[in-house]
């Protein structure tokens, strides 16, 4: 699974508020805060701008949702095929199946 903090980075595009991310997801709202605030430090980039009460994303925040969107996609994808491939057992490599 992705880092947890994407998660709150999600829930925050979603509500577009750092109080409703965090009781959306159990967290307090310093919690979610401080989350983004990681997530910026990481990047280098702010990824939301203060407007008065209300926030927006910016260009990066942008970039980010959407990479973390196709990411967590592909990974539900990934996990949908490797458990339909039902001959697979835990520990032993696919070729081995097939010896």
């Amino acid at each position: 699974m992705q880092d947890f903090r994407m998660e709150t980075f999600l829930a925050v595009c979603r509500t577009m508020n750092y109080t409703r991310a965090a009781k959306e997801l159990g967290l307090t709202q310093p919690a979610v805060s401080q989350h983004i605030r990681y997530l910026e430090k990481v990047y280098g980039v702010e990824l939301f701008v203060q407007n008065g009460k209300k926030i927006a994303l910016t260009a990066a925040g942008e970039i980010l949702r959407n990479a973390v969107l196709t990411m967590k996609h592909d990974e539900i994808h990934m996990k949908k095929r490797m458990q339909q491939n039902g001959n697979i057992f835990l520990g032993q490599p696919y070729l081995w199946q097939n010896l």
